[in-house]
């Protein structure tokens, strides 16, 4: 359907919200997600299933649990011989955390894009969960002659969900007319999904205004800018597919729970559209004697000799005799001790958990993977 077009796809992780307690000390994307996926698995499958083996990752911060997570790229791409994934990081950030962004990191690689000689680029965050097939909106763009298409999702409840996204008002001929913040006055709305399509020579007039105007404007601020200052025509396409959030605390705890029902974690993983992620030479869970596990994901490696109820379980998680979990996400390698008991709690990696815990529904519990954790 694309024959003739070179496309490359970036994962943005500049975008990206900081959630304290989730990303204090990775990046979103490297989050875990129902103990087996990282956050980024989503956007990196939805690149590999479309066809788009050539993938550069916009790093914004903590470029290692990036690379330790992403490895060589291999499970994303099907065709090693031409396919690659570039981790695109810019040094000059460190010194200078304000004009971090995502162009600023394109222009420092400046390198990837000339060497590839793409036509169309295929912007993409990870802080929404979806199954996308690109390929259906990058033909409607080519087919349009479109130089910019944006894609959201229309809901019901604005007043409500995606409160800390975009909204996009759009005109009759699909354009976008404006870019605004949800003030949460209205239900139906059109949500920004901050994924772009975008011909090379538009991108590259795009980089030249974030060099004359502002240089810590990310790529979604300057489209928007463009729209309302230079009357930048943006083609709109409607995602019309579950989407599921994570730009709070609560939108992630809230959507992992969600997924323990089958209804909702099919919405997400579709028979026919596989989410890759790295594996792990992890031995299968193993349950004791007095083991209770029910309405839980529970991932290799796990230890449970205790009672585990509505939960996700990370890898090489220990619930000993007698405690109990319920209502919480447990990162690897945590260690609840006997006769403990955890509500709503998040524990970081490597916890060691000996007192009782218990957060709410509201107000989860997140614990310091740096130190024991005790109330």
């Amino acid at each position: 359907m694309l024959k003739g077009k070179n496309i490359i796809a970036f994962c943005d992780l500049h975008i990206s919200p900081v959630i304290p307690g989730l990303n204090d000390t990775r990046s979103l994307g490297t989050v875990a997600f129902l103990g087996r996926f990282a956050i980024m698995d989503f956007t990196l499958s939805n690149f590999s299933n479309s066809g788009f083996d050539r993938v550069g990752i916009l790093v914004h911060r903590f470029p290692h649990s990036v690379l330790s997570h992403v490895e060589n790229g291999q499970p994303w791409i099907s065709n090693t011989k031409t396919g690659f994934q570039y981790i695109m990081y810019n040094e000059e950030g460190i010194a200078k955390p304000s004009f971090n962004t995502d162009v600023a990191n394109i222009i420092a690689n400046r390198a990837v894009l000339e060497r590839e000689k793409c036509d169309i680029i295929v912007v993409a965050p990870v802080h929404y969960l979806c199954s996308m097939d690109y390929r259906p909106i990058v033909q409607e763009h080519i087919e349009k002659n479109a130089t910019v298409t944006a894609v959201y999702t229309r809901i019901k409840d604005g007043k409500r969900c995606f409160t800390k996204s975009r909204l996009l008002n759009i005109n009759d001929k699909g354009l976008i007319k404006k870019v605004v913040k949800n003030t949460r006055r209205k239900d139906e709305v059109n949500v920004s999904l901050d994924t772009f399509i975008i011909n090379k020579d538009t991108l590259d007039e795009i980089i030249q205004k974030h060099v004359q105007l502002s240089k810590s404007s990310s790529l979604r601020d300057l489209i928007a800018w463009l729209i309302d200052n230079e009357g930048l025509e943006v083609n709109t396409y409607m995602f019309n597919h579950p989407v599921f959030p994570i730009l709070s605390l609560n939108d992630y705890v809230h959507n992992s729970f969600a997924c323990l029902k089958y209804e909702n974690r099919r919405k997400l993983f579709k028979e026919d559209w596989p989410i890759y992620t790295t594996s792990h030479d992890t031995p299968p869970s193993k349950y004791g004697e007095n083991a209770d596990a029910s309405d839980s994901i529970i991932s290799n490696g796990a230890v449970i000799n205790g009672k585990v109820k509505h939960s996700i379980l990370s890898r090489n998680v220990t619930i000993d005799e007698g405690a109990v979990v319920e209502n919480s996400i447990l990162f690897t390698y945590s260690h609840i001790h006997k006769g403990v008991k955890l509500n709503y709690v998040l524990t970081e990696k490597h916890v060691e958990v000996t007192e009782d815990i218990s957060g709410t529904s509201e107000e989860p519990i997140v614990m310091d993977g740096k130190k024991t954790c005790k109330v």
